[in-house]
């Protein structure tokens, strides 16, 4: 299941997000990988780019030997307010991702194939902050391409999440930004 939701917010919403996320007070964190579990590398194909990415978490529920523990960024609760048309049991994650313009990325290059939960019960949302290139891709179980998505702004993609899918850096664009959103059970939109 994947659902393109385009003038996902009110356009003043829209353009606060970008305005706010892009620009030079928000801050942004370098992560060696696009991915958060290296078990997921045996998805790579010949156009596999880890390029790394610039992140900013605003929740993460972390499970460590039985316990668990959510982590919320001071920003979290007005991200949730954004996004409360989309219905949901509980959030599992929100997290932005910064992908650049690196040199040497071709137009057939992509960021490592993924799932972001493995358990039918839980569903993503990406959410796109600015007008970029650097298609979504989603592939099949064997890593053949079933859906493009192009990035713009204000666009919402919601799938499965244990669906295979990956970014791609922009290349005439000098960046590309998203929300990422996991969360279990969608229950209306």
């Amino acid at each position: 299941m994947i659902k393109v939701f385009k003038k996902f917010l009110w356009p003043e919403k829209a353009n606060i997000i970008e305005r706010d996320l892009l620009g030079p007070n928000f801050e942004w964190y370098w992560n060696e990988s696009t991915l958060d579990r290296d078990e997921q590398l045996e998805y790579k194909t010949r156009n596999t780019v880890n390029s790394g990415q610039f992140i900013h978490k605003l929740l993460e529920t972390r499970y460590n030997n039985g316990n668990v523990s959510v982590y919320k960024s001071p920003l979290y609760k007005g991200f949730k307010q954004i996004f409360n048309q989309i219905s949901y049991i509980n959030i599992e994650r929100i997290k932005c991702n910064l992908n650049l313009n690196i040199t040497g990325y071709k137009k057939t290059s992509h960021q490592p194939i993924h799932f972001d939960h493995k358990s039918n019960d839980f569903k993503s949302m990406l959410y796109y902050i600015n007008d970029s290139d650097g298609d979504t891709i989603f592939f099949n179980k064997k890593l053949k391409e079933i859906k493009r998505v192009k990035p713009k702004k204000n666009t919402a993609i919601l799938f499965d999440s244990n669906l295979l899918h990956c970014g791609c850096n922009p290349i005439k664009s000098s960046k590309r930004a998203v929300i990422n959103f996991m969360f279990k059970k969608t229950l209306k939109k």
